[in-house]
């Protein structure tokens, strides 16, 4: 089972409520990580900081022009976190790299001393 952080649930509540979805189906793309308590929770503090808004009853909901910005700005963090880590993952097999063939130049230089 996939383990979800606060804010991957946050984005996930987000993006759904982007489609003007109800309760049930929110819920259900949550409810193997979250209890329902748990999830009306992160729905209150949502509302709560105007990412979400409920409509025609308090099960249907939709997200905010806040909430929006707030999936945009998380989607930027996200592509520039991605993007430097396969920067460094390209330096690091650059580096590492360099070191095997240090390596290999120090194993040859200790074979030639050994004969």
């Amino acid at each position: 089972m996939e383990s979800f952080s606060k804010l991957d649930v946050i984005v996930i509540i987000l993006k759904t409520a982007h489609k003007n979805c109800d309760y049930e189906e929110i819920y259900s793309k949550l409810q193997a990580q979250l209890t329902a308590s748990q999830f009306m929770k992160f729905i209150f503090e949502l509302k709560k900081y105007n990412l979400l808004k409920s409509i025609d009853s308090e099960f249907n909901y939709v997200i905010t022009p806040k909430g929006m910005q707030y999936l945009q700005i998380h989607d930027e963090l996200t592509g520039q976190m991605r993007s430097e880590i396969v920067r460094n993952s390209r330096i690091f097999n650059h580096c590492n790299t360099v070191f095997k063939l240090t390596n290999f130049f120090k194993k040859k230089n200790n074979i030639l001393e050994s004969i």
